[in-house]
């Protein structure tokens, strides 16, 4: 729940109540290490890939023995499909619904169903070649579901003329974006979640005896943020849309859109061995093992300490914990904020919210 708090036309303060439960990756305390991460994949129904990926990373570590030759490559290849099918969905149902417009389910079963065509070949990769047309077809049903007619947004100009033609869900939100005056809405001074060292991570997560760092953490004693804006932040449009407009609600909405129109070529580059995975990091040593992953919505951590053969100790960093933080974008985006009208006012937070893309439901309330 986000509670948003007005006092003489102005926002005073911003409440963020999280429903995920941080402590929930307890009930894998006392489990055989080598269960644990088919158990993860199960327990943990959105992005269950990256959460996998996360977990075998971390318990490898610890067995040292690493993933069969291909392994580390499929399981990243996972996570891509997995952020693919996250960010189309926004686009093209989530989106939507904000607006209270209908949803382009078709566009979005086109889309999963390129994704599972690819999934399916996985299986016996990389000893015999995924076919190109599999990942043409995919390529070709993001260009349709976005209606690009075969070119990307060349810079603000195109991007703007695509909106205001407003031939599909995702161009709609932004023209609403911009009929509404939207573009700075939620900028704020916020620095990303740093590539910091596996050590100095996992002495943050083993000094947090009370559950504080994963249900609200900070980096030097700031509020920090993960996820497409930060990974996309270096693309030529994201770049300029972030000159112009900070990180406000256009350039968050684009950065999502680069992303999902750039995993095609990524994930071509990936299986056909042109490109590595360096976002998975570690420690090892010690009976504890950390994985790192770059999943849909940010950095997701997972960190796992063995007694004999079971686990003693099992953490979970989620990216939502970043993004959500009580005095992370929301609540710097917000407050000192004016607003004549509380109903609007929701409504466009709950646009903010949805730019964020907490992995829970939420909602808005003005008071």
């Amino acid at each position: 729940m986000v509670a948003v708090r007005l006092e003489r036309r102005y926002v005073a303060d911003v409440t963020v109540v999280s429903t995920r439960r941080p402590g929930l990756c307890r009930v894998l305390e006392g489990m055989p290490v080598e269960v644990v991460p088919s158990r993860v994949s199960l327990l943990f129904r959105v992005c269950s890939a990256a959460q996998e990926h996360a977990a075998r990373t971390a318990c490898e570590q610890i067995s040292g023995l690493p993933p069969a030759p291909g392994e580390q490559a499929r399981r990243q290849v996972r996570v891509i499909l997995e952020t693919f099918r996250e960010h189309a969905w926004a686009a093209c149902v989530e989106w939507p619904r904000h607006l209270s417009m209908a949803p382009d389910v078709g566009a979005f079963a086109r889309i999963r169903s390129a994704l599972q065509a690819i999934s399916e070949g996985l299986t016996d990769w990389p000893d015999k070649r995924l076919e190109e047309e599999k990942l043409r077809v995919l390529a070709q049903t993001v260009d349709r579901a976005l209606a690009l007619g075969g070119r990307a947004w060349e810079g603000p100009g195109a991007l703007h003329s695509w909106a205001m033609l407003g031939t599909c869900p995702a161009a709609r939100f932004l023209r609403k974006v911009w009929d509404e005056d939207l573009a700075e809405f939620g900028r704020c001074p916020l620095r990303p979640v740093p590539d910091m060292m596996a050590w100095d991570l996992d002495g943050a997560l083993a000094a947090d005896v009370d559950n504080r760092f994963v249900s609200c953490p900070e980096w030097e004693g700031e509020a920090c943020e993960t996820g497409p804006l930060v990974r996309m932040s270096g693309h030529p449009l994201v770049a300029e849309l972030w000159q112009r407009y900070g990180n406000g609600l256009l350039t968050r909405l684009v950065a999502r859109l680069v992303e999902l129109v750039g995993l095609s070529d990524r994930l071509g580059q990936l299986l056909n061995g042109l490109s590595s995975n360096n976002a998975s990091l570690g420690i090892g040593g010690n009976r504890v093992g950390l994985g790192q992953v770059e999943a849909a919505r940010g950095r997701l951590a997972h960190r796992v300490k063995v007694e004999g053969d079971r686990v003693s100790r099992y953490q979970i960093l989620a990216p939502t914990e970043w993004n959500f933080h009580p005095r992370g974008p929301l609540w710097r985006g917000l407050v000192g904020k004016p607003a004549s009208d509380a109903d609007i006012l929701q409504r466009q937070v709950g646009f903010l919210v949805v730019a964020l893309d907490p992995c829970v439901a939420f909602t808005v309330q003005v008071i």
